[in-house]
């Protein structure tokens, strides 16, 4: 029986489509090119350098660079979310069907989850914001990422608990920690997987 899900922010609570992720990803491209002052033409491969051997690009600065933390997450969050999402209501009607404690478990900061969030309007929906300074030192895909997810939520185990995430190596290590995980977005013949979160109700239904 699920007792607890545990969410992902970005390309997942709100769809993939919307460019928001891309809009980010921008923003840190010029934040390297604007405040590291690094050129253009490095960015790409310093990103994928910091994706694989730190998980996410603020970490691989921070260990390369030194920069300032919260200047980062600041700068490169500060997107105008209403030009970008729309809310029809519909994400508040889904997280109302479902029963089970939810969690928001992010390599993002607090501050863009909420804003997203309560862009939303679906904030009171969730328990906690389990965000990238509450799990420093670590970040998803990292086992003891989830192992501090669990911790901060007050559960000993992952047995009952859920796992939604739209990148394919967190899924992976969910499963490997014990999480029923699930992939959202393009079909993986490997993974349980759906569309996007508008399909959770249909599979948890089928567990009962």
């Amino acid at each position: 029986m699920i007792h607890t899900i545990f969410f992902d922010l970005d390309n997942t609570i709100y769809s993939r489509h919307s460019g928001l992720w891309e809009a980010i990803g921008e923003r840190i491209n010029l934040y390297i090119t604007d405040i590291l002052h690094i050129h253009k033409d490095e960015v790409p491969a310093i990103r994928q350098y910091c994706h694989k051997y730190y998980g996410t690009s603020l970490q691989g600065l921070k260990s390369l660079y030194q920069i300032d933390e919260a200047e980062f997450l600041s700068f490169v969050h500060d997107v105008n979310l209403s030009k970008i999402l729309s809310n029809n209501g519909k994400l508040s009607e889904l997280l109302d069907s479902i029963p089970q404690r939810k969690m928001i478990f992010t390599n993002s900061d607090a501050a863009h989850a909420n804003r997203v969030l309560n862009f939303f309007g679906v904030k009171s929906y969730f328990d906690l914001v389990i965000d990238v300074l509450s799990l420093q030192p670590y970040v998803k895909p990292h086992p003891k990422a989830f192992e501090k997810a669990l911790s901060i939520s007050g559960i000993a185990s992952s047995d009952g608990c859920m796992f939604i995430d739209d990148m394919i190596e967190n899924v992976l290590q969910g499963q490997k920690t014990g999480f029923l995980s699930i992939l959202v977005g393009e079909p993986n013949e490997n993974l349980l997987n759906i569309p996007d979160i508008y399909m959770l109700p249909d599979i948890l239904k089928s567990l009962n």
